[in-house]
């Protein structure tokens, strides 16, 4: 089995951009068509509306990147239709030959971190499959062994969440330790 880094290596050169695309619906954003469709208030119907923007989205892409990006959250304030819609956008990218990276941000400590990364890393043995999941590493090494050991096992990837962009983020990130950012 190719591993992760290296089928996404060979990915970015065919493709010839280490570009990504995000998937983050937002029912406000959604197109006219699909918003008409998709009634505040009613989760299958917003989960159904990003189903369908996102794999329209997925459509055009697939020729030009080598992976797309879906935001877990959006779909998870669906509750279970939004869930079920994210494993489908999953499922249909990687059937348009593309790599998942799902941005979940995910970590914890001990049996917690082993489980996020068996739900989430891999496509075989996996109940999500994605290619690669983001983490974040602020509970610790420990927190991330979980994940690197299950990324290796199934050759899979991870992303660990170093500097964000947000405003706030400099609380923490910019932090002088001895000196220097944290």
């Amino acid at each position: 089995m190719t591993a992760f880094v290296d089928y996404l290596a060979a990915q970015v050169v065919e493709k010839g951009t280490p570009a990504l695309v995000g998937l983050d619906p937002r029912l406000e954003q959604l197109p006219d068509s699909l918003a008409r469709l998709a009634v505040k208030g009613n989760a299958e119907a917003v989960s159904s509306a990003y189903l369908q923007f996102c794999c329209g989205v997925i459509d055009v892409v697939a020729p030009l990147v080598a992976a797309v990006k879906p935001q877990a959250a959006f779909f998870e304030q669906c509750g279970p239709h939004g869930m079920s819609a994210l494993a489908d956008v999953m499922q249909y990218a990687r059937q348009s030959g593309l790599l998942v990276i799902l941005d979940g941000k995910r970590n914890d400590i001990g049996s917690t971190a082993v489980a996020y990364a068996t739900a989430y890393l891999g496509r075989e043995g996996s109940a999500w499959g994605a290619d690669a999941l983001t983490v974040s590493p602020y509970l610790g090494e420990d927190s991330l062994d979980p994940f690197l050991q299950t990324a290796s096992a199934r050759s899979a990837g991870i992303f660990v969440l170093v500097k964000t962009s947000n405003p706030g983020g400099g609380l923490f990130q910019d932090l002088k330790v001895d000196g220097k950012p944290l």
